[in-house]
């Protein structure tokens, strides 16, 4: 009874609750309430990763592309696997020895006629001059390295019957550390000053172990030094002299010292000096010039040391040239030289040369020379 009483209650309340909605326009439409969305969250990657219980996931492979393979070449065709060696640093005066390898990727025989180096400082050696297709082989090659310091690089070629590549080129290259070192490495010297300006030079270990001086020598004897061979010093200071009457006839050159240190090296000091006289045009040439032509060109000689140019005499060796005028500036001297073209053969002999020699009144010499070809 309890039951259906209660039934009877529910029925009458949902009756009741339909007739307000259609009495009522703004019920009528009125939509209901739409159930509230269940959202999943994913949890990150990195989260799946930590967690225990989720199953691995296999990394994916890198996968190699396969090496491709070397086509095979028509005739010969030699192949280079490196064709440059460095050797690093190494010491002066030193020998090593590296190897190139070569491959006949041709489909014919390939004949190497030589291996040809730039300089005797690398010797290469090989075993055979013929590889068959496919073969491969080697070159050796010998190096001496320069007893001067810096970076030394050499080339050479592999001359073989490859009509593409005959001369395939190798280099080495190389780096000669020098444990004694000379200061200054240059001079600029002057006429005009005692003993040409010319400074000491020192020469000290850089890996403080003593040494001797051995040699020292200069171009043609312009520059001497005294010093005893069997002292023995970590540095030296050394007091060169200069032959003034030489300078003036070799006015550049180079200082050569040697040592018995085991990384010493030779030693080079380089020396320029500046001349008497500058001759701004010392060559003139004459292209296509006829027999009994007479031509006219100026020249300028200027004076470094201050000295007055003033001309004593002058000769012409074949007597073409002669100083047709002259204009005196302060250190300078302007010249009109003039080139009496000679009369000759020209169908056996088409050159003309000669020079003509200045002497000024201090008795320093100039020299300008000439040079011409006749016409056809």
């Amino acid at each position: 009874m309890f039951v259906f009483t209660a039934m009877f209650f529910f029925i009458g309340c949902q009756d009741s609750q339909a007739k307000k909605t259609s009495s009522n326009p703004a019920l009528k439409d009125q939509k209901p309430a739409a159930e509230p969305a269940v959202v999943v969250s994913q949890p990150p990657a990195s989260a799946a990763a930590a967690d225990p219980a989720a199953p691995a996931t296999p990394a994916a492979k890198t996968v190699k592309p396969a090496a491709k393979p070397i086509e095979t070449v028509k005739g010969p065709k030699i192949l280079v696997t490196k064709a440059v060696h460095d050797f690093g640093n190494v010491g002066p005066g030193s020998n090593s020895i590296c190897e190139f390898t070569f491959q006949n990727v041709g489909s014919e025989t390939l004949k190497i006629e030589t291996v040809q180096s730039t300089c005797g400082c690398s010797v290469p050696q090989l075993k055979k001059n013929e590889y068959a297709p496919g073969e491969s082989g080697t070159v050796e090659v010998r190096f001496h390295a320069p007893t001067t310091k810096g970076e030394t690089i050499k080339q050479l070629y592999i001359i073989s019957n490859d009509t593409s590549n005959s001369r395939a080129q190798l280099e080495i290259k190389a780096t000669t550390l020098v444990n004694v070192e000379v200061n200054p490495i240059e001079f600029t010297l002057m006429l005009n000053k005692s003993n040409a300006g010319l400074t000491p030079l020192t020469v000290r270990s850089l890996d403080k172990q003593k040494f001797a001086i051995k040699k020292f020598t200069s171009t043609n004897d312009v520059i001497s030094c005294k010093f005893d061979p069997d002292q023995k010093a970590a540095e030296f200071v050394l007091e060169p002299v200069v032959d003034m009457a030489k300078l003036a006839q070799y006015l550049k050159g180079v200082i050569t010292i040697e040592v018995d240190h085991a990384l010493g090296g030779t030693l080079l000091v380089r020396f320029t000096t500046l001349p008497q006289y500058e001759v701004n045009r010392p060559r003139i040439i004459l292209q296509n010039v006829k027999a009994g032509q007479v031509e006219k060109k100026e020249v300028l000689i200027t004076s470094h040391y201050g000295d007055t140019l003033k001309i004593k005499n002058s000769s012409s060796r074949m007597g073409m040239m002669k100083i047709a005028g002259q204009q005196i500036a302060e250190n300078s001297l302007n010249l009109t030289i003039e080139i009496s073209v000679p009369q000759q053969d020209t169908a056996s002999k088409r050159y003309i040369s000669d020079e003509l020699t200045i002497t000024f009144e201090n008795d320093q010499e100039v020299t300008i020379r000439t040079s011409g070809w006749f016409k056809n």
